[in-house]
């Protein structure tokens, strides 16, 4: 865990890829693109199912620990709603409408009509953006003036020597006021961001690390 100043708020950024806000009690996450496995493998492409196995169990461990009353998804629920399955709605059901979370999404590009399916996991559908506490909440990034926590982009930190490299997601903040959080799933990638293009907290395995400028 680490801290993270953004907006006059103090948060944890958390090595589960979450950011949590201790305060309110809020924890955020983007882009968890549940069923992104299973469209896969529909396509017929052998994606083992352990991967989204293990993001739905980070994602109830994360809530678990952090007791957070609040969980907010900056964008893509989903992966594509339109490949749901009922098995996989049951699955998430039974999971999630247990914890007596308050749950609320803002939809992301890959959520098109994703809200009946949203809306039965148990979630509150937010407009885009979403004040709170003087911060914009959205899925997408945009060039404007407030301070903003935004997904979309899946930021990853990359660092160099002359004979080796490292890449591994961060949370990343550019140009003082957007905040970019990672890609909650582990089945993604993402632009690669050199230290000098923000200011990036890089998770490595159980930690998250202190900024790299």
């Amino acid at each position: 865990m680490q801290h993270l100043e953004f907006g006059q708020l103090e948060f944890i950024a958390r090595a589960d890829r979450t950011l949590w806000h201790q305060e309110t009690q809020t924890l955020f996450l983007s882009d968890l693109h549940l069923g992104k496995g299973a469209h896969f493998r529909q396509a017929g492409i052998p994606v083992p199912e352990a991967s989204e196995i293990s993001d739905l169990e980070r994602f109830v461990k994360a809530i678990i620990e952090t007791q957070a009353t609040t969980v907010w998804v900056l964008g893509d629920l989903f992966h594509e709603p339109r490949s749901i399955t009922e098995t996989q709605m049951q699955r998430w059901q039974s999971t999630l409408l247990s914890l007596g979370t308050e749950f609320k999404v803002i939809l992301g590009n890959h959520d098109r009509q994703a809200e009946p399916f949203a809306s039965a996991l148990g979630f509150s559908i937010e407009p885009e953006p979403t004040r709170w506490n003087d911060i914009e909440l959205a899925h997408h990034p945009d060039d404007g003036s407030a301070f903003r926590i935004a997904g979309h982009i899946h930021p990853q930190v990359e660092f160099k020597t002359a004979s080796d490299h490292l890449v591994c997601p961060c949370f990343a903040i550019k140009d003082q006021r957007v905040l970019l959080l990672p890609a909650f799933t582990g089945f993604s990638g993402g632009p690669r961001y050199q230290p000098k293009d923000a200011r990036c907290f890089p998770i490595i395995n159980d930690h998250v690390l202190p900024p790299t400028n």
